[in-house]
């Protein structure tokens, strides 16, 4: 049952007829996905906008030493790809993975773009989405230089949970650019204050 898409696709245009609606999530594919799943790869073209019932995902590259870098991190229920990679069909700098067991609809690069040219409301939809997602990374971007460490991570701590409790602790400091053991501090003297 696609209820769960449908009320977050109304959340970006409540315009849809029953019948645009109908025929767009039509062409949404169901998938199951394992925790740890790469669902997009550094250096393959990323084709799919997702949408994951269950899982928060990671998006992370590799630094000059192959480590593992989170760049973000998305809750569940959010619309998610690997956007530059995704509108300018290019190779990606970076992968996304989901840390849980998951439910997933997800959409083709080309039957999303059909929709965008066969039905306004769905045209709407896409710019919608567009713009959400970079109010977001404003908001990101001000904060990461707006605040500091401790702040950002409280932030994090109260804005989205589910990332303390399901991320390691390596991808919320990476994410955060500090190192696991200034996080690590952090975390203690939050634990004293309390």
């Amino acid at each position: 049952m696609k209820s769960t898409l449908t009320a977050e696709l109304l959340k970006y245009n409540p315009s849809f007829s029953e019948n645009e609606l109908r025929f767009g999530l039509s062409l949404f594919e169901e998938k199951l996905f394992k925790a740890n799943t790469q669902i997009s790869s550094i250096g393959a073209v990323c084709n799919y906008l997702f949408f994951a019932e269950s899982s928060v995902t990671r998006c992370f590259y590799l630094d000059e030493e192959g480590q593992q870098q989170t760049l973000w991190m998305k809750p569940e229920k959010t619309f998610i790809t690997e956007y530059k990679s995704f509108v300018n069909k290019e190779e990606s700098q970076f992968a996304l993975q989901f840390y849980e067991d998951t439910k997933v609809w997800m959409i083709s690069k080309k039957n999303l773009l059909s929709l965008y040219h066969e039905h306004t409301s769905w045209a709407l939809f896409g710019i919608s989405l567009i713009e959400q997602v970079h109010i977001t990374l404003i908001d990101v971007f001000v904060n990461l230089l707006k605040n500091d460490a401790t702040r950002n991570y409280q932030y994090i701590e109260y804005m989205f949970p589910k990332f303390i409790q399901v991320a390691p602790l390596k991808d919320i400091a990476s994410m955060l650019q500090i190192s696991q053991v200034s996080l690590s501090r952090i975390r203690a003297g939050k634990q004293l204050k309390n």
